[in-house]
C-alpha cells in the first residue's frame, strides 16, 4: 500500500512517542523544500542502495530527494560535510560500516567520530561476506582451506580490496580466531582482488556478497562460506561461518542513514518511518534482494546501539591485529 504524504504524517501523528502536532525543525510543514541525501563515495557501489530509495522517500515526505556523492578518505571528507551542515532535517547521510563504525579505530588522526558526533536514524541495509577461492584448487569447504593454511604458514596469501575495509576486519579476524599465518596482499579495489582470486594470482578472498554473486554464478569463483548468521538466499547450499563452527557471531557490510547531530528528534523520527514504510514495499525489497543484501528494520535507539557495538567489536579487531591507516 503506497501512503500519500498526509496518510504518513497522520500515521507519525498517532504513534506512540509522538507528540500531536508534531513540531519539525522548520515548523510543522516540515519539510517545506527538497532534502539532500549524501552519500561519502563515489559513484557506483553500495550507493545504489541510496539511489533505489531516494524515489519513494522523495514520494512519501512530499519533496524531492537529490543523492549527492562526496567521496574522499573513505567517507570522511563526506561525513565531515554532513556533520557541519545545519541540522535543520534537510541534510542526511547514507554511509558504509566503514566510514561510520570502522574509521574511528584505524585512523589515528580521525577528525569525527561518527557515532558520537553524528545522528543515529536507520541501518537499513545489509550485506553478507563471502569466502570464495580459484575453482581451480581442491578446497569444497572453508575447514578444508583453514586446515591446509595451517599445515603451510605463510604459504597462502588472500587478496585484501581494501585496508580499513570490512573484509580486511573480518580476514584478520579469522586469522587471529585460527591463529593462521596468512599474508595478505593488498588490491586498490574490490574488482581487482577478485580477479586477483579469479586468475589463481592469490587464492582466496572475503568480499560482498553482491561484488562475488555474479562470478560465482559463472563459475569464475567457489564460495566456501558466508559470515551471516543465516544462509543467503543467492546461495541456498553455501554453509555460514557459524553453522560451520567457524565464527560465534556474524559479520555483514552494512549501510545506515545519518543526520547532523542536533536534528530535531522528531525529524529524526519521521525520517526513521518513511525509510522503514519503503523498505517494507515489496518492489524496494526486492530489488535490494536481487544485489544480495537484506532491508533492515531499526529504530533510531536499536541504530545507535547497533553502530555503538560494531565499533567495539571492530576497534577489538584493530588493536589485535595492529590495524592502522595513515
Amino acid at each position: 500500500m503506497r501512503l500519500t504524504r498526509r496518510a504518513t504524517l497522520g500515521l507519525l501523528a498517532t504513534s506512540p512517542g509522538l507528540a500531536a502536532p508534531a513540531v519539525w525543525a522548520q515548523g510543522r510543514d516540515w519539510p517545506n523544500r527538497r532534502l539532500r541525501l549524501l552519500v561519502p563515495s563515489a559513484a557506483g557501489g553500495y550507493e545504489v542502495y541510496a539511489r533505489i530509495l531516494a524515489p519513494r522517500l522523495a514520494e512519501l515526505l512530499g519533496q524531492p530527494v537529490v543523492v549527492d556523492n562526496k567521496p574522499g578518505a573513505n567517507g570522511i571528507i563526506g561525513m565531515q560535510e554532513v556533520q557541519r551542515s545545519a541540522p535543520d532535517g534537510y541534510t542526511f547521510m547514507f554511509a558504509h560500516v566503514g566510514a561510520i563504525s570502522i574509521g574511528s579505530s584505524i585512523y589515528p588522526n580521525m577528525p569525527l567520530d561518527p557515532v558520537d558526533d553524528l545522528a543515529s536514524i536507520s541501518v537499513a541495509v545489509t550485506s553478507p561476506l563471502v569466502w570464495v577461492v580459484t575453482p581451480t584448487l581442491p578446497f569444497k569447504t572453508m575447514p578444508e582451506f583453514i586446515a591446509k593454511a595451517k599445515a603451510e604458514p605463510g604459504q597462502w596469501r588472500y587478496g585484501l580490496p581494501a585496508s580499513g575495509s570490512i573484509p580486511h576486519l573480518v580476514a584478520e579476524d579469522t586469522k587471529i580466531r585460527h591463529k593462521l599465518d596468512m599474508p595478505a596482499v593488498p588490491y586498490r579495489s574490490t574488482p581487482q582482488s577478485l580477479m586477483a582470486v579469479i586468475s589463481g594470482e592469490v587464492p582466496i578472498t572475503v568480499d560482498s556478497l553482491g561484488a562475488s554473486a555474479g562470478h560465482i554464478a559463472g563459475g569464475k569463483l567457489r564460495a566456501l562460506a558466508v559470515t551471516s548468521r543465516e544462509r543467503s538466499e543467492k546461495l541456498p547450499d553455501v554453509p555460514t561461518m557459524m553453522e560451520l563452527g567457524l565464527d560465534p557471531r556474524e559479520w555483514v557490510a552494512w549501510y545506515a542513514f545519518m543526520a547532523p547531530k542536533g536534528t530535531p528528534d522528531e525529524v529524526i523520527q519521521k525520517l526513521n518511518t518513511v525509510i522503514n514504510q519503503a523498505l517494507q514495499e515489496e518492489a524496494i525489497a526486492t530489488r535490494i534482494r536481487e544485489l544480495g543484501a537484506s532491508p533492515r528494520i531499526t529504530t533510531p535507539a536499536e541504530t545507535l546501539a547497533f553502530i555503538t557495538r560494531e565499533r567495539t567489536d571492530f576497534g577489538a579487531i584493530a588493536r589485535a591485529g595492529n590495524i592502522r591507516v595513515e
